[in-house]
Parts: C-alpha cells; sequence; structure tokens
C-alpha cells in the first residue's frame, strides 16, 4: 500500500503548522482567535468553518499525528498509539468498553463509519432542556445535508454476509424496517480493520477531510499537547 498517496505526509511537507512530538518544540505563547481542545468530529468541522471565516484557529490534540502510511492493521501498534487507556476505557462500573481514539482526528480515526442524523428525540431533547429552539428536524435538515455531502456520506453498497443477510431476512419475514447504514466513506477497500485506522484514506475521517482543509488555511495543530486549563 505504500504508493497509495499519504495526504499528511503531503501537508507536513508543504509545510503546515504543526508542532508537538516529533514536530517540534511546543512554542511558548500563542496568540489566536479560537482554541479547540480535540480533534475529533466536533472539533474538526468547527476549526474547517472558523479557519475558513477568516480566524486564527489553534487545535490542541493530547494524542499523535498519524496517518495511512503508518496505518499497518496490527493491533498491538494501533490500540496504545490511536485510542485513549489503549482502547481498554470502561464506564466506572466497567461494563461497557468505551473505545475513544486519542489521536488527531479522535476518535473518526478509528470508528467504523457508521453515520446517521441526530435523532428526533434527542433534538426535542435539546430543545426543551437547553433552550436550542432553532433545534428542529426541518431546522438541522440542511446542515445535515452540508455535513453528509461534505463526508461522502452514503449507503453502505457492499452485499451483507450471511450473518447480516439472515437478520435481513428475518426482520422481513416479522415486518420490521430495515436498511443498509449509511458511512462516510470514498471508494472503501472493505478490509475490515476500521478500527486499527484506515490504510487506504477511504474513511473520510476528520483526518483526510476537515483538518487538512483548516491546516491549509493556516491553523495551528498541536499535538501530544494535553490541555489543563
Amino acid at each position: 500500500m505504500s504508493s497509495i498517496p499519504d495526504p499528511i505526509r503531503a501537508g507536513l511537507a508543504a509545510g503546515w503548522h504543526v508542532k508537538g512530538g516529533p514536530h517540534g518544540e511546543l512554542p511558548a505563547s500563542l496568540t489566536c482567535d479560537v482554541a479547540i481542545v480535540g480533534s475529533g468530529a466536533g472539533a474538526g468541522i468547527t476549526a474547517e468553518l472558523l479557519t475558513r471565516a477568516g480566524l486564527q484557529v489553534v487545535i490542541v490534540e493530547e494524542g499523535p499525528l498519524r496517518s495511512s502510511s503508518d496505518f499497518r492493521q496490527i493491533e498491538a501498534e494501533a490500540y496504545p498509539t490511536l485510542y485513549q487507556e489503549s482502547a481498554a476505557r470502561k464506564t466506572v462500573d466497567q461494563a461497557i468498553t468505551i473505545l475513544q481514539g486519542r489521536c488527531v482526528g479522535g476518535s473518526t480515526t478509528v470508528n467504523w463509519t457508521t453515520s446517521f442524523r441526530t435523532p428526533i428525540d434527542t433534538l426535542a431533547h435539546w430543545r426543551s432542556h437547553f433552550g436550542l429552539k432553532d433545534f428542529t428536524e426541518a431546522g438541522m435538515a440542511p446542515w445535515f445535508e452540508q455535513a453528509e455531502q461534505r463526508l461522502s456520506i452514503a449507503p453502505w453498497l457492499t452485499s451483507p454476509n450471511e450473518n447480516n443477510d439472515l437478520l435481513r431476512r428475518g426482520t422481513e419475514s416479522l415486518g420490521l424496517e430495515n436498511g443498509s447504514i449509511r458511512r462516510n466513506v470514498k471508494g472503501c477497500w472493505n478490509l475490515g480493520s476500521c478500527g486499527l485506522g484506515c490504510p487506504t484514506n477511504a474513511k473520510q475521517s476528520m483526518l483526510v477531510t476537515t483538518l487538512p482543509a483548516a491546516l491549509a488555511g493556516g491553523a495551528t495543530l498541536l499535538v501530544q499537547t494535553r490541555v489543563e486549563q
């Protein structure tokens, strides 16, 4: 896979403003319009929009900057490098494992790419509890559409394996609704190792979409840097 272009390495070579870890010492001080803590889904979208609006943005990420050239589909490398607590983070009662990313791109770098709009009930909760009166299904629709286009979100067209097709046939026989999952991918190779980082850049994570756009627009990225206050 060495012939696959690596947009991150290309951007670094072009002069992106990246500091921390192997990318050089952190500056003693920085001045910016907006500081964004983390570099996952919300951070990436925000960084691109604010940079495009002409603001000076600094993104601070606790984890390292890794890219497709580093993603070798090896669990022993990926888990300690790309996840909080080496993918062993759990809820307080230890009942549920929390697969939270700890790298540039955050959890979007390591998730499976399932993409769905905020449920109607959740929007209603936000309106009633937080006063977000404009967060209606109709009001949010154009913003959802914009994000879906930006991240190439579309139904997964690969034929299901027997396990999943059995589930489809079962729901149909019971008269239950079913459908294909929408994913943020472009030219997916279906390698089955999404959780180890995408080695082909098919996954349209923040790592290969919004963050490169923000960095190309002049944003600064601090990696392996923890925000304390």
